[in-house]
């Protein structure tokens, strides 16, 4: 009863065998992973799963032969992997009498390690652009170009380019690293503040910009609209909005921040009049180093960062950030939070 109380307590899948293949016994986890049945104790495993992975698995198991471990796929509703380890049962005496397998899921694992190195990948790559261009330009200057002050003078201004570049990668990546931080152990200061200064405070930092592609920045909330909130941050996530919607904005349109009460939730959009996104690149725009259109945001100077850090900012507040975009339409971001 101890033995079955502990097997059926465990999340593992749980598999024993005799030196024949048949089945001795299996916990619930078990059962719901592989489809086993009780009444399937003393059925031969190949009679009764259908993965040939785990079954060749097995058989090399039994047979004493190296490895016992091994990584596989096993498809239910949806498809899942295991870090199987198979070890041999054996009686007082040293007696083979069958083996054990323990499936162990490590899904979330193997999409951790494949986040881990998509995400190096692309930060190599964002900074390799600017560190090449470095490299060419110093050398150039180091051969000839410092003879030519009109050109050397044109170099220096590329180098301070490219270097501010890679000062805002490295700057918007410590952000995330404080932001996801922050996440894990919830401290952040949040006091109720007034909604309306910070809006104006973000679209200041963006008035430059705007001002130079005729983009009129305009600002819709009401003055005792408050909210439990860490100012700075706030600030920075609809900043990173309006940033956006300048960028992609043809001269001359508007980009429109609004925020309004709505139940026990305030609204915050930033809405712009560009080109919009596509509907089947919307689902990722949020991730890190995520571009639409690559080569247009990198002309435009954007790190690939601005809305994974938005994303964070919000999720730190315990609130959602929602995208409504059309083709030639433009594109609205909407920032929730919740009413303390």
């Amino acid at each position: 009863n101890e033995i079955e109380a502990v097997l059926s307590s465990m999340l593992d899948a749980v598999l024993v065998v005799d030196c024949d293949k048949n089945i001795l016994r299996q916990n619930h986890a078990a059962e719901s992973l592989l489809g086993i049945r009780k009444e399937d104790h003393g059925r031969s495993l190949e009679e009764v799963v259908r993965n040939s992975a785990l079954l060749k698995f097995a058989e090399k198991a039994l047979a004493g032969e190296e490895p016992t471990a091994v990584e596989l796929a096993v498809v239910r509703d949806r498809e899942k992997i295991f870090q199987v380890h198979g070890t041999l049962l054996k009686d007082g005496s040293g007696r083979k009498l069958g083996a054990v397998f323990v499936l162990n899921d490590i899904t979330g694992l193997k999409k951790l390690e494949r986040i881990r190195s998509e995400f190096v990948a692309n930060v190599s790559h964002e900074l390799r652009t600017p560190i090449t261009a470095i490299k060419g330009f110093v050398e150039t200057l180091k051969e000839s170009a410092l003879q030519d002050p009109e050109n050397a003078r044109k170099f220096l201004d590329i180098l301070e380019s490219h270097t501010n570049r890679l000062n805002a990668i490295i700057e918007d990546l410590l952000m995330l690293s404080r932001l996801e931080q922050s996440e894990e152990s919830g401290e952040i200061a949040l006091v109720e503040t007034p909604l309306k200064s910070i809006l104006e405070s973000a679209l200041e930092l963006n008035r430059a910009k705007a001002e130079e592609k005729k983009i009129s920045l305009e600002l819709d909330a009401p003055e005792e609209l408050k909210a439990k909130i860490n100012s700075q941050l706030i600030e920075q996530a609809v900043s990173n909005l309006i940033d956006n919607a300048v960028k992609f904005s043809e001269p001359g349109k508007s980009v429109r921040v609004r925020a309004e009460p709505r139940e026990k939730e305030i609204v915050i959009t930033v809405s712009d009049f560009g080109p919009g996104i596509p509907r089947e690149h919307i689902p990722r725009i949020f991730e890190r180093f995520y571009r639409v259109d690559k080569g247009r945001s990198r002309k435009m100077g954007g790190t690939g960062l601005g809305l994974a850090i938005v994303k964070h900012i919000v999720q730190l507040h315990k609130g959602r950030v929602c995208v409504e975009s059309a083709e030639g339409k433009g594109t609205k971001f909407s920032i929730y939070l919740s009413v303390a």
